[in-house]
């Protein structure tokens, strides 16, 4: 578990924070619909109709929509 975030969430909307390897972004990189996160205008592979993530118990599972596929470990915690 990294000490910085990667990601912070505004208006449901999740953005690259100054932890993220590629740095802070304006643009919102995943939008929150329910409990799946899609690939929003702002992500480097543009937006996606499926969902790259869902949210189990505070945490980040990939998603069908996933390029990796899906994942019974989590990639993310939120807090």
């Amino acid at each position: 578990m990294g000490a910085s975030p990667w990601f912070t969430i505004r208006n449901g909307k999740l953005y690259p924070d100054f932890g993220h390897p590629e740095g802070m972004s304006a643009s919102p990189w995943f939008a929150i619909k329910g409990d799946k996160l899609y690939p929003d205008f702002g992500h480097p592979r543009g937006m996606d109709a499926s969902p790259w993530f869902t949210i189990r118990n505070g945490k980040l599972y990939p998603d069908f929509g996933h390029p990796e596929g899906m994942g019974a470990s989590p990639w993310f915690n939120l807090r």
